[in-house]
């Protein structure tokens, strides 16, 4: 190939002159032979490791940050490892279904689990990495990782007979996929909201933080200086009709207009919502919730256990029309008596506690729901008015538009003030909506936005920022060479910057991740002793030398121009065969027989 082609050996031109200018400045520093600071003759080395794909979100919020960050990622791969690394822009849907598939187009992409109420469950958050999830099946295995003590370890959670016990399967789970690197853990995920102290006087903001899912900090907020209401901004998605439930997160529906039995506190904890008390029976199959004696709905009628199973019926029948709700393998549903509730299982359902109820239970008023149609028809149910059982009675509702509260004075909260919210589809207008007035909360903001709004407000502003229970991960795949390598994740992991990936992520105001963890910081299933967890990098900042020895140590090694070869005799074969799946790999992973159906 001629000197000025634009392509070697896969690699673009720039790519290659990258790769060559790293050798060079190695060489010049007395490295004789680039990224492993000492080069090898070619018959004490493997084959030569190719370049490699990372992958970067793209038409998503964050998208530039997420960029930045992936294009880190493969600077130091290319420059301190001797690995040519591309960037590519993925739409979502497109990196998903890549992955899902496990069509092996790219090793690495930078993301972080939802921070959707559900996954503050332990269920929700690591089930999708489940070795029957992994391969080519379409299953939401997003780094096709197969770790047979892993899937074991989530499945016996799912029928432990008690929190100490699921606890335990828990943090032992986490600690043998950390032992393993996975994820790579970058920094804390923050959240910010923003909003005007001349106005309201933010109160009970926790860990949680300033967020439409944290409702004491809703109840709690108090609008001051002639201010009659808490205006926040909202995607306008999250209220697309009455019905709540509609195929997302019922915030803010729930703990607002509609009491759940039980809701998430603002340190993320299980509280006493309208069941003022409950038990848990028989390995998580029998619940019993006490409800507070006097709750009535915004009409005056009484809340009873028999509207809490109507509700739930209601919503496992529908579970396929709303299709964030899962089935639950209810055995059956009594209302014992008028304030005493009883679910039971046909198996043990731990999940259904934390993951279910918190967010889905907002009891509804049978008698009313049934008269506009709801059993007949649950997606298109019209009201004359709104009837809910929260501290907020509902008195304008557009769709997409507003959804705007008053108290409900005879509720056992005391809430102060009206809460509105309103459907920004862009973040710019709600920022005008702030410093107008129309708003004094914008929830969810960005630092760019908090910085203009500072810059208009003054000391009229106060931005509250926040770690949430997720994290940023560098993700690898796990079914091909080089990333299915442990020690190759691990150096690639002693490279990396994590305060320069902070500062792209949170503005410096995040938290370093010196440990493997599926569980960000403020996870409540967050093992309470990092000891467990695998240290993946010294400090934040990059430590070329160790992310090299690591290499070095398992035989990897280096040739006279810098590139990064496997250790001789090293098997590169996939974990699986691409267009298969472990479950089709009985003799590689003995867990299969067992645990694949």
């Amino acid at each position: 190939m001629a000197d000025d082609s634009s392509e070697r050996d896969g690699m673009d031109r720039r790519t290659y002159l990258g790769a060559l200018g790293a050798a060079g400045a190695a060489g010049l520093a007395g490295c004789n032979g680039g990224g492993g600071g000492g080069g090898s003759s070619s018959e004490d080395l493997g084959e030569r490791v190719p370049a490699l794909t990372v992958a970067s979100l793209g038409g998503v919020a964050g998208a530039s940050s997420i960029e930045q960050a992936n294009q880190h990622v493969a600077k130091q791969i290319d420059e301190v490892l001797g690995v040519p690394a591309e960037v590519t822009i993925k739409e979502l849907t497109t990196l998903w279904n890549e992955a899902y598939s496990d069509s092996r187009t790219f090793s690495f992409h930078v993301d972080l689990s939802p921070q959707f109420p559900s996954n503050l469950d332990p269920d929700n958050l690591l089930y999708s990495y489940h070795i029957t999830n992994a391969g080519a099946n379409g299953g939401p295995n997003v780094i096709n990782y197969a770790n047979c003590e892993f899937s074991e370890l989530l499945d016996e959670q799912r029928t432990a007979s008690s929190t100490e016990q699921r606890r335990e399967y828990v943090t032992d789970a986490l600690s043998t996929a950390s032992e393993e690197v996975t994820p790579t853990t970058l920094c804390t995920n923050t959240g910010s909201s923003i909003y005007r102290n001349d106005q309201l006087n933010a109160r009970d903001i926790g860990r949680a933080g300033p967020v439409d899912r944290n409702p004491e900090f809703l109840w709690n907020t108090e609008p001051i200086n002639g201010a009659d209401a808490m205006k926040s901004n909202v995607t306008p998605g999250n209220i697309p009709n009455v019905v709540y439930m509609n195929n997302r997160p019922s915030t803010p529906w729930v703990g607002t207009v509609y009491m759940p039995l039980l809701y998430r506190d603002k340190n993320y904890e299980l509280a006493a919502g309208a069941a003022q008390d409950w038990t848990v029976e028989d390995s998580y199959q029998t619940f019993t919730f006490d409800l507070r004696e006097g709750m009535t709905f915004h009409d005056g009628s009484p809340l009873t256990a028999e509207d809490a199973k109507w509700t739930l019926e209601f919503l496992n029948d529908n579970a396929d029309t709303f299709a964030v709700i899962s089935e639950y393998p209810y055995d059956t549903i009594t209302a014992v008596d008028d304030t005493t509730l009883r679910v039971e299982m046909s198996r043990s359902a731990p999940s259904w506690l934390s993951a279910f109820v918190p967010i889905w239970s907002g009891i509804l008023p049978k008698d009313v729901w049934q008269a506009a149609g709801a059993e007949e028809d649950p997606m298109n149910v019209e009201f004359d008015e709104i009837i809910g059982s929260g501290p907020y009675q509902v008195r304008d509702f557009q769709t997409r538009q507003i959804l705007a509260m008053e108290p409900y004075e005879d509720h056992y909260l005391d809430v102060n003030g009206d809460l509105i919210f309103r459907g920004y589809s862009d973040r710019q207008s709600a920022r005008r909506a702030l410093e107008s007035g129309s708003l004094n909360i914008l929830l969810n903001s960005t630092n760019d936005t908090n910085e203009q709004i500072q810059n208009a407000l003054g000391d009229k502003a106060t931005v509250v920022t926040s770690d949430t229970f997720v994290s940023y991960e560098l993700r690898a795949q796990h079914s091909f060479a080089p990333s299915m390598f442990r020690e190759f994740r691990l150096a690639v992991s002693q490279t990396l910057n994590r305060a320069r990936l902070n500062a792209y992520f949170n503005g410096g105001s995040g938290t370093p991740e010196l440990h493997s963890s599926f569980a960000g910081k403020n996870h409540p299933w967050r093992p309470d002793d990092d000891g467990v967890l695998t240290e993946i990098a010294d400090s934040p900042q990059p430590n070329p030398e160790a992310a090299k020895q690591v290499l070095r140590d398992a035989g990897w090694g280096w040739d006279g121009n810098g590139r990064l070869h496997y250790p001789p005799e090293k098997d590169l074969t996939p974990r699986w065969p691409e267009g298969s799946t472990p479950c089709e790999q009985p003799d590689a992973f003995p867990c299969v027989p067992d645990i694949c159906e």
